[in-house]
């Protein structure tokens, strides 16, 4: 009697439920992080952070402080959690918690401003440091989190689908906004920076309530282990070892940082240019945003038809002119063009998420939290010279600093010939 009420699983209807669940978290995933561009558009890395920090302080070295807080943030935080996230029953709950703390320094940024406006002392330049450092390691957990969440419920040749969907509809979403509001709070000097970062907040602690519907089998549960520095970097040491892909994506994402220390530079230059007005910022913003957008669309159908590696090569090798067409504009056009300079800068995060995406195709699900950590982590080791690049474009101007950068970024896409594809070898 048992045996014919036994009912066996049609291997179809499994695959096909599999599939309405790989849409719904796709679905799931692009909801927030459509909020989460909405959120980033307003602090974008390359104009308003660094525009603030101009306006309570001048110092050079200061603003190249930007990039290495940004970057040891995203890599020493991941670095030592990696290991709880890999163990953790329910990745998705790590995304929740982290894009909702995220939302506190940029709500504490902007009550600040409210209440005591504008002004240059050494305690606010203090203060914007810590929240800017403690907003990254957040980050860095938080990215760390969705990569191995899109590992787990999204398979490889779908994942440059969710780029791709992210950027054509988070960008349009977030320009929109921007045209509507940063309008009008850069439209006055010094900018609203009290409501853009007040605002900034609120769209990330929204981003953070979209987790909830996500689909997500928990994992099976796992003993937590305490938090060991000294493993967390042994276990990197040990992967880039064992790994000769991963150790040449370490050293491509080492050189390839150096992009991001021209980032607090490329908005002062362009301040600089004659003819600039404050609504210049919110096109600077838009125009990356929009540019992000297309590159993703790009490279995220080219990483789904032809491999990660090609989408990475295009990426990088695109990147290689944005200083040189920076200081092309600034020297023969006006502010009015410099905005290109911006639209060309949107390839740069792009690159910085393919290759995490790249680093998830050499290894399996239960490496992915240290794989992902260990890229981050190579990114921080040169950053170090941040300061000295931003001392360097004071003191003897924009035009060696940043040739001498576009030099680096090209000897990096060199490196990408001999790169393997991950989806055509035996790993």
């Amino acid at each position: 009697m048992t045996s014919d009420c036994q009912m066996s699983i049609d291997p179809s209807v499994s695959e096909e439920l599999a599939e309405k669940t790989e849409s719904h978290n796709i679905l799931a995933l692009v909801l927030h992080q459509v909020l989460f561009r909405v959120a980033w558009i307003f602090k974008t890395e390359s104009v308003m952070m660094p525009a603030f920090l101009d306006s309570i302080t001048s110092s050079g070295w200061v603003r190249g402080l930007l990039p290495p807080l940004n970057r040891f943030g995203q890599s020493l935080a991941p670095l030592m959690l990696s290991d709880r996230l890999s163990r953790s029953s329910l990745k998705s709950s790590w995304m929740a918690r982290t894009t909702f703390l995220m939302s506190l320094p940029f709500l504490g940024l902007g009550g600040i401003q409210l209440l005591l406006g504008d002004s240059q002392s050494p305690w606010r330049v203090l203060f914007f440091l810590s929240a800017y450092t403690t907003f990254f390691c957040l980050h860095g957990v938080n990215q760390a989190a969705f990569n191995t969440l899109q590992g787990k419920l999204i398979r490889p040749n779908h994942r440059g689908r969710l780029m791709a969907l992210v950027g054509y509809i988070g960008s349009p979403v977030a320009v929109l906004l921007a045209w509507l509001l940063l309008k009008r709070w850069t439209d006055v000097q010094p900018p609203l920076f009290a409501w853009i970062f007040l605002f900034t907040g609120a769209a990330f602690l929204a981003a953070s309530l979209t987790v909830s519907r996500l689909r997500e089998t928990p994992d099976p549960v796992v003993d937590k282990v305490a938090i060991n520095v000294r493993r967390r970097f042994t276990d990197a040491w040990t992967a880039l070892r064992t790994d000769r892909h991963l150790r040449r994506l370490g050293l491509f994402s080492g050189i390839f940082v150096f992009a991001q220390f021209l980032f607090p530079h490329y908005q002062r230059l362009g301040r600089m240019q004659p003819g600039y007005e404050g609504q210049m910022l919110m096109v600077w913003v838009i125009a990356q945003n929009l540019a992000a957008a297309f590159f993703s669309w790009i490279s995220g159908r080219l990483a789904d038809q032809r491999g990660t590696r090609c989408a990475l090569r295009w990426l990088s090798f695109g990147a290689v002119f944005a200083p040189v067409l920076a200081l092309a504009l600034a020297a023969y056009g006006s502010a009015g063009w410099y905005w290109l300079t911006f639209f060309w800068l949107g390839l740069v995060p792009v690159t910085f998420r393919m290759q995490l995406n790249y680093a998830l195709e050499l290894t399996d699900r239960a490496q992915h939290p240290i794989y992902v950590s260990t890229v981050v982590l190579c990114m921080a080791v040169p950053i170090v010279l941040s300061p000295l690049v931003g001392e360097c474009v004071e003191r003897i101007g924009y035009v060696l600093p940043f040739c001498m950068i576009a030099v680096v970024l090209l000897f990096g896409w060199c490196m990408t010939l001999t790169m393997i594809e991950p989806r055509s070898q035996d790993l």
